[in-house]
């Protein structure tokens, strides 16, 4: 005599909906792929054998030093203020021919002391280049 149920409620899940669940995230993440920007601007360097020629001793270099004052070359014996420095980075950039321009901002520096140089080097048409000294 079987006494048991034979209408048992089965335990197991059905596949079915988990696989409509991964067909809709794979749609999703097709969709949203195609959508993105890929095309991010990067300033890469060229690859011409003038660049490997050039000398370190071109490329100016001008910092700010904890006291809000600009000097060239890691020579802190002279320092120049705003308006001074004005003049002679134009004649240095101009007698080296280069583009860059390496400003150093000391940690201690006040933050429109560097800002003045990018400006400057922005509206000259240089390429400024922060070093965190």
């Amino acid at each position: 005599m079987d006494l048991g149920r034979r209408n048992r409620v089965k335990a197991e899940g059905g596949m079915s909906s988990m696989t409509d669940l991964v067909f809709l995230l794979l749609i999703f993440f097709i969709i949203m792929s195609t959508m993105t920007n890929r095309a991010l601007p990067v300033d890469l360097p060229a690859n011409n054998s003038e660049n490997k020629n050039t000398k370190e001793n071109s490329i100016v270099d001008v910092a700010v030093n904890a006291n809000n004052e600009y000097f060239f070359d890691n020579d802190e014996s002279v320092t120049y203020n705003f308006e001074e420095v004005k003049p002679v980075l134009e004649s240095k950039m101009l007698e080296s021919g280069e583009e860059n321009l390496k400003i150093h901002g000391d940690k201690d520096a006040a933050y429109e002391y560097v800002f003045q140089l990018i400006a400057l080097a922005k509206q000259k048409g240089w390429k400024p280049v922060l070093v965190y000294k």
